[in-house]
């Protein structure tokens, strides 16, 4: 069993652990770190043992090169797990790290057992995202990493910069090493996971804020319509960083999907 806040880097990437039992493996998004699942460590790991690692280029890990495909962020926490002989897991992934955790799946099926994709969807152009892809790099260019990183954080909150967590968001995204801002942005634009939606078969809650700026509806929906037996929790009044806005609700979502009973895919989609 590991302490809170114990730390270890395994594969090089730095990698936060906490509590015991099944372990569950916490994926962040673009511009995030593992700091950002900070409460999520603590109500969760008497239950769990719980990882957290920062992916290469952002975060603890912003020593690292990151990869420019999202296949390549997959290959880098699988790779990590298997250095903590971390076989069988849960996954949760957020933003693009929903994206990577869908490679998982697709990469080694068989090592995880329950997956949750939050704010997150099957298409890494991000169709109705706050702006394209191509004009965060042509900001990024013009204002440097720290300067995007604040910009583009703050529209994960409802309330923007004046959310009394926009500071500390902030700060984390300004982490992001500046070949890994824009590596993550193309990595993204590049991917595109909805062939394989059909293809996963582990018992799949979807998360989604209906404020959520980066991530419309169609995208959730595909997701929920695609993956067989998919459960949906749609959270009113809260945007992409919905752990940060409604922790309590997010922590209940998970730990009854995460330790109920085992759910039993449908041999279908949804229709209708």
């Amino acid at each position: 069993m590991a302490a809170l806040g114990d730390e270890m880097t395994a594969a090089q990437l730095h990698v936060e652990r906490s509590g015991s039992g099944p372990a569950l493996v916490l994926v962040h998004g673009y511009l995030g770190g593992s700091s950002q699942w900070a409460a999520e460590m603590q109500a969760l790991s008497p239950h769990l043992d719980v990882l957290a690692p920062d992916l290469p280029g952002f975060g603890k890990s912003r020593h690292l090169t990151s990869p420019d495909q999202i296949e390549g962020y997959a290959l880098a926490v699988l790779d990590c797990l298997d250095q903590l002989g971390v076989q069988r897991f849960h996954l949760l992934g957020h933003s693009m790290g929903g994206m990577i955790v869908q490679e998982m799946v697709r990469l080694a099926p068989q090592r995880v057992q329950r997956l949750v994709l939050y704010g997150t969807g099957p298409l890494g152009l991000l169709p109705g995202r706050f702006e394209t892809m191509e004009r965060s790099r042509e900001r990024l260019a013009q204002d440097g990493v720290e300067a995007t990183a604040r910009r583009i954080s703050a529209t994960w909150l409802l309330h923007r910069e004046a959310s009394p967590m926009a500071q500390a968001l902030g700060d984390l995204a300004a982490q992001a090493c500046a070949q890994a801002a824009e590596a993550g942005l193309w990595a993204m634009e590049r991917w595109d996971g909805r062939p394989n939606l059909p293809h996963i078969t582990q018992p799949t809650l979807i998360v989604w804020g209906d404020q959520d700026r980066s991530y419309q509806w169609p995208q959730v929906e595909a997701l929920w319509r695609s993956i067989a037996g998919a459960s949906l929790a749609v959270l009113p009044h809260c945007s992409h960083a919905l752990h940060l806005e409604y922790p309590q609700v997010f922590h209940t979502l998970l730990l009854d999907f995460l330790l109920g009973p085992s759910n039993q895919p449908k041999a279908q989609g949804k229709t209708g």
